[in-house]
């Protein structure tokens, strides 16, 4: 009788500590899950600022208002700036040829010309819900701009990166005392405010360097020693066991065997931790862009500042600009999401 009393006991106990468990599981599940929707809240009203007309910017918006069809008695004026049309494409579309007045109403465009209202309508509807999706997707400057934001990106994190782990491998340990005043240095670029050295930088770049409105010159900028490579793989570099390196030795081999065989093979996770920082860094770079391009060189980020007009903003086209323009970082954090939760959890674990 005991023994059925003892195994009922544990059994209860059993029972319950599940319940415990299976209750933590629930509210940490439920918490994870709350933190995931308010994190794409951000993108889910930028997705709706995109599909809002500029002249309901003003008003905030729970998902994309109701929008009238295409009013013929605007003037062409006045649509060609508030819709950053384009005005060829649009005459070409229509069959029109010729000089048009701005203050000329589509109504009267129709009339003049003897094409059907409908026709006009069917191709301006359109762009009163999709008007940013349609200017930013038509430019051509804005398929140009995204190619070479990507290679300058990630040729910028490829080198960049590969400059950063030659500079820890020379750095690790700091068993000398002019490593130490090196590492220093490089530190030092974290208290600089950049805005003392910008004067100074466009001069070298521009007048000796002669590389104005050249993608090479935010190569070059980008690919600099600064202290977040220099932190990130030296420490990391410090860590790699020292019988590694003599194994290399023992066995005949020489520093750059060490460096190739041993060093680079591991620099996965520090590689994947510094491009985590300093993708959306080069990404999202404006003032390089803004200082060191012509507008028609622009990379992504500049190209979407300058689609604020002079007299008037097409937020629409300004909203989907940045929308298209997060969609390749998204895709890299998807993609590679394993390889920056390892960066992010080295260390986090011992052994």
């Amino acid at each position: 009788m005991s023994n059925l009393t003892v195994e009922a006991g544990r059994s209860s106990a059993y029972f319950s500590e599940s319940r415990k468990k299976g209750a933590s599981k629930f509210v940490l599940g439920l918490a994870l899950l709350v933190y995931a929707l308010m994190t794409c809240v951000p993108f889910y009203f930028l997705t709706v600022r995109t599909l809002i007309p500029t002249s309901k910017s003003s008003q905030f918006h729970w998902y994309p208002p109701h929008v009238d069809d295409f009013d013929m008695e605007a003037t062409y004026g006045g649509i060609a700036v508030n819709f950053n049309l384009n005005l060829n494409k649009f005459k070409e579309a229509i069959g029109i040829t010729g000089y048009i007045s701005p203050h000329t109403t589509f109504n009267e465009i129709a009339d003049k010309h003897l094409i059907s209202k409908e026709k006009i309508m069917n191709y301006m509807n359109p762009y009163m819900r999709f008007n940013g999706w349609l200017v930013v997707l038509k430019d051509d400057r804005f398929i140009r701009s995204v190619i070479s934001t990507v290679l300058l990106v990630s040729s910028s994190i490829v080198v960049g990166g590969f400059f950063g782990i030659m500079t820890g491998f020379g750095l690790a340990g700091l068993r000398r005392k002019w490593k130490t005043s090196i590492y220093n240095l490089y530190l030092m670029q974290v208290i600089i405010p950049p805005m003392m050295i910008m004067v100074p930088t466009f001069i070298i770049i521009s007048n000796y360097l002669n590389l104005y409105d050249s993608y090479f010159s935010l190569f070059l900028l980008n690919i600099k020693g600064g202290a977040l490579s220099t932190m990130v793989f030296t420490s990391y570099i410090s860590t790699i066991p020292v019988d590694l390196k003599e194994s290399v030795e023992i066995d005949g081999g020489s520093k750059l065997s060490y460096f190739i065989h041993i060093v680079l093979p591991l620099m996965k996770v520090p590689f994947a931790s510094f491009t985590a920082i300093s993708l959306p860094l080069f990404w999202n770079n404006l003032l390089d862009g803004l200082l060191y391009l012509k507008p028609e060189k622009y990379t992504l980020t500049p190209l979407i500042s300058n689609l604020q007009g002079t007299f008037s903003t097409n937020f629409q086209a300004v909203f989907s600009g940045l929308a298209l323009s997060l969609i390749p970082i998204l895709l890299i954090y998807l993609l590679f999401q394993d390889l920056f939760v390892k960066s992010a959890l080295s260390g986090a674990v011992k052994g």
